[in-house]
């Protein structure tokens, strides 16, 4: 009889767990079916790891690119401006200008110091110029590879692989002009440090 009464007390507890737990599951799967179909009918918008990388990362990547190409686009206006004022005061200059006397085959006509000095002006703002739009072309490469490999989605991928590709090859013109430019410049200070040797009289 004892043993009885201490099942009974041990069952007991458990079976009115067991009894709660069906009626809180019970309730739960009423609510759930309850609020499943409150939705029926509406579309539900899914938010995956790729829409919040772009929503996070694509606004830097336009901003940056933007900036870069808005400074490349207004170093280019500003040399193809001085470039065409340049030509123009060449024009005028040699327009307004009497004719020089002829110079003998095989010697270099004689420069005056202000004409020298304004061509080693001109030079040396063409060659900085270009070193500048060479450092500018550089970094915004090094922008481009820093987001394409930050990307994960392919689409936004291959859009920065075009940008990469077109930076690329500005870079590479504006590399070569910017080394013609240098060795212009110092081939033209050479040649006026040679010129401005005084002769040797000898007696």
């Amino acid at each position: 009889m004892q043993k009885k009464k201490i099942l009974a007390t041990l069952f007991l507890p458990l079976l009115l767990a067991s009894f709660l737990q069906s009626q809180s599951l019970g309730d739960l799967a009423k609510k759930e079916k309850a609020r499943r179909a409150a939705l029926k009918g509406k579309h539900a918008t899914v938010v995956t790891e790729a829409d919040l990388a772009k929503v996070k990362r694509q606004p830097a990547v336009e901003s940056r690119i933007q900036e870069q190409t808005a400074a490349e686009r207004a170093a280019q206006a500003g040399q193809a401006e001085e470039t065409a004022a340049g030509a123009e005061e060449a024009k005028a200059a040699a327009e307004g200008e009497k004719p020089a006397e002829e110079t003998p085959p095989g010697e270099t006509p004689a420069i005056s110091e202000k004409d020298t000095q304004k061509k080693q002006a001109e030079l040396a703002d063409i060659a900085q110029q270009k070193a500048e739009l060479v450092d500018l072309l550089t970094l915004k490469m090094n922008t481009l590879y820093q987001e394409f490999y930050g990307l994960d989605n392919l689409k936004s991928r291959e859009m920065i692989q075009l940008q990469i590709s077109d930076t690329y090859d500005k870079l590479l013109k504006a590399e070569t002009e910017s080394a013609k430019a240098r060795k212009d410049l110092e081939d033209f200070l050479a040649q006026t440090k040679k010129d401005s040797v005084p002769a040797i009289w000898i007696k």
